[in-house]
């Protein structure tokens, strides 16, 4: 709790000898409870000079991800030490630095809580990060790159108010797949917390570009020459129109600030003093596993991160955002492809399990079909979808670490969402045809409660507590977004004096509950300080459990100040 570090899960002197001792120990010091408000926003903008430039070399980070990386996780004697913890209730890597005496992840530049913590309408859902009508139509739109090489090409244009938008195109044969996969996991993704550029789905007619003066052109068989207009004639040919013959692409705005490279999964940017703790050890970048298996956002890699040092208020300091977006929801830059989500890039262990299985077992990925009819839409699994089952391209530090902590803390906010949320989102996809739309929704809901069911039935999802007039109120998140009865659903509770350092009275008998509240001045006069000294004992603490058909949940303990009533803290 709190947000005290423990010792990372990396290979350093004495490493071994560290894990012992926290096994031994099983657990580590707490800082002491406080009365005091809850720590909601993290000061990482303070003002700093600009950071240098970062750009990896994209075949060296792939080897490091693929390779290196997770042969040291393996080779790890800190992480054997905390597997073996696993037998009797730890962790196989230490707790989220970064998350509030609540469990909760504090504002940032890196994350914003929205409708993990707040009333988020199906309207505001869908407009997400957009602050704009989009590119000016009232002037022509002047292409100032191109890009000429892979499947689908594209260009970036700069419209009559001089915004820069980045212009993508749909796969050939998938018209509407990549674009609308695109923004609506841009919406996704912005109303669960995270930094995103706005991204929307825009038609135009080829009257409505006109290429800049100083642009290149590299040919595959030549030196950089000025593009002309036969060159964009030539990028547009190879691009599927809409039935109304009109272009249809997605258009990305360019971000406010100057781009400093990607941010690592692993590590921190070591010219930026903000950056204070290890990005693998981040909650929001632990827990995006879970939003990534959601939406199938398979690429993952740092090249779709994107660091931006920017002036607000005066103040100079990184922003850290997530990019590109259009390779979820079971699209993919070359058209759909089924082991995506579900197998690496080079999946060594996948390829000798086959080699094994002498071709009596089959890969759970061939049984997956996309639905007749609609180009739209890729291997978006929907029956048979199992959240740990996710994998993205390449390895990534920060989703090895994940806990079930982290995957409860997505899993709530994924949870989070309603079906008017999904279809309000989907919308902005535009696809072509209404039937693709309602079927992204109906997946979407069903893998949203795949992931509420599988990590509820891990970590109790009693959550949101407060107290008011003598009462302690809770919500059981399992039964409100439907995931369990309310009908086969009992709650009990018991409560017990504690010190500053958590020192415990004797835990008080069980009490049944009604509903989800505990009354305090019941419970606190059960609970009488030993010797009477209250100085000693100024906060209560109270355990809540939920059953589930006559099985009992792990316990949700809550502490509280005996003299002002607060909740300080929530420990799981």
């Amino acid at each position: 709790m709190g947000a005290t570090r423990l010792p990372n899960a990396r290979w350093r002197p004495g490493a071994l000898v560290a894990a012992v001792a926290i096994l031994a120990a099983a657990g580590y010091a707490d800082p002491p409870l406080r009365d005091a408000p809850i720590i909601w926003h993290v000061d990482d903008r303070r003002d700093i000079p600009p950071p240098a430039p970062r750009d990896p070399h994209g075949l060296r980070a792939g080897i490091d991800a693929m390779f290196f990386r997770p042969t040291g996780r393996m080779f790890n004697p800190a992480r054997w030490v905390r597997r073996v913890g696993t037998l009797f209730g730890g962790d196989h890597v230490a707790h989220a630095s970064n998350v509030n005496s609540l469990d909760e992840v504090p504002n940032s530049s890196w994350f914003t809580n929205r409708i993990g913590l707040f009333r988020v309408s199906p309207g505001e859902a869908a407009r997400g990060p957009l602050t704009s009508l989009g590119p000016d139509r009232s002037g022509q739109w002047t292409v100032v790159r191109a890009k000429t090489e892979g499947v689908t090409p594209g260009f970036n244009i700069r419209d009559a108010r001089g915004d820069v938008y980045v212009i993508k195109f749909d796969p050939p044969g998938h018209l509407g797949m990549a674009t609308g996969a695109g923004v609506i996991s841009g919406r996704i993704l912005h109303t669960i917390g995270y930094n995103v550029p706005e991204d929307r789905v825009v038609h135009f007619d080829r009257d409505q570009l006109v290429v800049g003066s100083d642009v290149t052109i590299t040919p595959p068989d030549g030196p950089p020459r000025p593009m002309t207009e036969q060159d964009l004639d030539d990028i547009l040919s190879r691009v599927e129109r809409s039935a109304n013959d009109r272009w249809r692409a997605l258009a990305s705005k360019f971000l406010s600030g100057t781009p400093i490279g990607p941010f690592d999964w692993r590590g921190r940017r070591k010219d930026d003093p903000n950056d204070r703790i290890d990005h693998e050890d981040r909650r929001e970048l632990r827990g995006l596993r879970m939003f990534a298996a959601w939406i199938c956002h398979f690429d993952t890699k740092q090249g779709n991160t994107l660091d931006m040092y920017v002036d607000e208020g005066g103040r100079r300091f990184v922003r850290h955002y997530l990019i590109d977006f259009a390779s979820t929801l079971g699209a993919g830059a070359l058209g759909p492809v089924a082991t995506h989500c579900l197998e690496y890039d080079s999946d060594v262990g996948m390829t000798i399990g086959r080699a094994l299985a002498l071709g009596l077992w089959e890969d759970p990925w061939r049984r997956i079909e996309r639905p007749d009819g609609l180009a739209e839409i890729g291997y978006f699994e929907t029956d048979a979808f199992y959240p740990m089952a996710f994998k993205p391209l390449q390895p990534n530090s920060a989703f090895a670490n994940m806990t079930d902590r982290d995957g409860y803390w997505a899993a709530k906010i994924i949870s989070a969402f309603t079906d008017e949320h999904l279809e309000a989102i989907v919308a902005t996809g535009s696809y072509p045809s209404p039937e693709a739309a309602e079927w992204i929704v109906r997946a979407l809901g069903i893998r949203r409660d795949a992931i509420a069911r599988y990590f509820f039935d891990r970590v109790a999802p009693l959550d949101f507590f407060t107290t008011d007039d003598g009462v302690l109120r809770f919500h059981d998140l399992g039964v409100e977004r439907g995931i369990y009865s309310a009908a086969t659903t009992l709650y009990r509770a018991r409560a017990a004096a504690v010190t500053r350092e958590r020192v415990r009275s004797g835990w008080t008998s069980w009490l049944s509950l009604d509903d989800t509240l505990v009354n305090l001045s019941a419970t606190n006069s059960l609970v009488a300080p030993p010797g009477g000294d209250t100085g000693r004992y100024p906060f209560l603490a109270v355990e809540v459990q939920a059953s589930r058909q006559g099985r009992w949940s792990e316990s949700v303990v809550v502490y509280l100040s005996r003299s002002s009533w607060r909740v300080v803290e929530l420990s799981r």
